[in-house]
Parts: structure tokens; C-alpha cells; sequence
């Protein structure tokens, strides 16, 4: 393991207390949000852009969906719609935001990010819905917001790299059924790729622990899903999904993390369907490092890597 990820470990097992032994679900839901707000105070300090600012997507039957619009240029930019991790019961927009600003100020992208329902107050598909519509109204207001509709790349970190593989396979659908545009390309960063709960991966045994518990995983993915049979829906786990067609693909795995090979699984499989796909692999580092760009070097590597990737959509301004 990379000496700043252990560091890292260190500093979060003296902060946060441990998840195991809370005799209820909202005692150990509670807690595992505190420790994912953790993440936040690792992170580089926030960069100065263009412009952070909000739009709000009203809805009759659920509160409106705001999206954080990171701009790190005036003028007409290509979008890349970014979903957080958290478990889809964390996390938030407000936790990535030193590290959304990192990304926008880096790829030269205006990169707008929803403040998505969480679970278990609002259980999948809840988080899927409101991507897609915050993808939705971005496109449709592009000319209103300056953003180039023809090139949208869609990511997400952990569980939000599960949500936006999801949403490029609903675009995917998209195009065949309504001739709706094509979406670029996806990002995954670190993704959940198989909740079922009989899941074997010897990363998950190895790593175990190193932000992931196993027994945490499972409970968080319970929490998440509405039945059991969701963790067999190809949308929830896309190791058992078509992915042909699929956009091109940056995949990002970490050595050190429990989700590593299925991650590599899956990459496999989008490679095998005929999807472009480049694979980086920090054999180092653990998940979440997106988050860590103050205490990891390679964070500021993943973000290299991520706007080498898109110049082949958008060279950077």
C-alpha cells in the first residue's frame, strides 16, 4: 500500500468510531455518515473557479433537484455530469466539492454534479431518476447555460461510478428507442460493479477494511436497494449486464480496495462487448482517493489522467 493511503487509514481510524456493534439502523446509518463527511477535511483546499453557482429542476411529486455547476471558463463548454459516491446512502456534493472544483479546473469542463435523493429515505431508483434528470434538463437548457449538448461525458466515484455506468446504459437505450443524442463517454472511478450478495472477489477479503468493511458494504447496499432481487438487476450490478454499445470508457481501480476486482471484472467485460476502454490502475491507493487530494500525490494523478482522457472529445481550452 502506498505510504500517504496508510497515512490516510490511520488518521480516519483515530477519528471515526467504529460502524460494528450500533444496535440499530439509524445508530449505524448515522455514524457512517460521519465518517464519510471525514473524507472532506482530507482533501486539497478548494480552488478558486469562473463560477460555482445552481440550477433547480422543479418536480411536482418530489422536492426539486438542485445541480452544482462548476465553470472553470466563460464561454460554450462540453459538459461532464458527475454522480458521488457515499453508498447512495452518504456522501454528498458538498463533501466532493473541493474535488469537483479540482476536476472542472483541471479538464477545462463545466462539470455539474446533482444533489441526488439518498437513501434509505429514498431507495433506488430514486438516485438513478434524478440523474437522469438532471441530464435531462441540462441538455435541454444548454443554450441557456452555455454548454455543448454534443459532448456530454457522464462520471461517478464508488457508488456514483455504478450510477453513471447506469445512466450511460439508459442513454445507450435512449438512442435506439427515441433518438435522443448519444452520451461521449463514461468515467468510472473505483465503481461498485456487483451487490449481489453472494459476491466473491478475492479484493474483498484482501482489502478488507481499507474504507470498505464487508459487513458495512452489505448493510449499506441493504439500506440502498428496495428487495433483494435489485441486487440481480443488471442496472445495480453491471457484471451481469449487455454492456455493447456502451460509450467509450475510463475505468479506475485501486490496488488497495476491497471493490478492485470487480472493477477489473468489469472492465474485462465492456472490453469483451466490443467498448472502448482504458483501464488505469493505481496499484497503491485506496477508495475514495478522489477525496484525499491533500494528503495522496496521487490524486493529482487520477485528475491527469482523467483530462488526458477527455481530450480526445474536447481538447482542453
Amino acid at each position: 500500500m502506498d505510504a500517504e493511503a496508510r497515512d490516510v487509514l490511520d488518521y480516519l481510524a483515530r477519528l471515526a468510531p467504529a460502524a460494528e456493534g450500533t444496535p440499530d439502523d439509524a445508530r449505524w446509518l448515522e455514524n457512517f455518515r460521519y465518517q464519510t463527511r471525514l473524507l472532506a477535511g482530507l482533501d486539497a483546499p478548494p480552488m478558486e473557479l469562473h463560477s460555482v453557482s445552481h440550477v433547480v429542476v422543479p418536480r411536482t411529486s418530489t422536492p426539486a433537484l438542485a445541480i452544482r455547476l462548476y465553470r472553470p471558463h466563460p464561454g460554450r463548454l462540453p459538459l461532464l455530469l458527475h454522480m458521488h459516491g457515499g453508498g447512495a446512502i452518504a456522501g454528498s456534493v458538498d463533501g466532493h466539492d473541493a474535488a469537483l472544483r479540482m476536476l472542472a479546473s483541471r479538464t477545462g469542463w463545466l462539470v455539474a454534479a446533482p444533489l441526488y435523493r439518498r437513501a434509505p429515505e429514498h431507495r433506488f431508483p430514486a438516485q438513478l431518476e434524478d440523474g437522469w434528470r438532471a441530464l435531462g434538463h441540462l441538455r435541454d437548457q444548454a443554450d441557456t447555460l452555455n454548454i455543448d449538448a454534443s459532448t456530454i461525458v457522464i462520471s461517478g466515484d464508488s457508488i456514483g461510478g455504478t450510477l453513471a455506468n447506469a445512466l450511460a446504459m439508459r442513454g445507450r437505450d435512449a438512442v435506439r428507442e427515441t433518438g435522443s443524442p448519444a452520451i461521449a463517454g463514461q468515467i468510472l472511478l473505483y465503481p461498485n460493479t456487483d451487490l449481489r450478495r453472494d459476491a466473491d472477489y478475492p479484493s474483498r477479503t484482501r482489502e478488507n477494511g481499507h474504507i470498505i468493511a464487508l459487513e458495512d458494504l452489505e448493510r449499506q447496499i441493504d439500506l440502498y436497494l428496495s428487495r433483494e432481487s435489485d441486487r440481480h438487476d443488471p442496472i445495480v450490478s453491471p457484471v451481469l449486464a449487455d454492456p455493447a454499445r456502451l460509450p467509450s470508457t475510463l475505468l479506475v481501480t485501486c490496488g488497495a480496495d476491497p471493490l478492485c476486482d470487480e472493477g477489473d471484472a468489469y472492465g474485462h467485460l465492456l472490453a469483451s462487448a466490443g467498448v472502448p476502454v482504458r483501464h488505469d490502475h493505481f496499484a497503491g491507493m485506496i477508495h475514495a482517493f478522489m477525496q484525499t487530494g491533500g494528503h495522496t500525490r496521487a490524486t493529482a494523478r487520477l485528475f491527469d489522467c482523467i483530462a488526458n482522457w477527455l481530450q480526445r472529445f474536447a481538447p482542453s481550452p
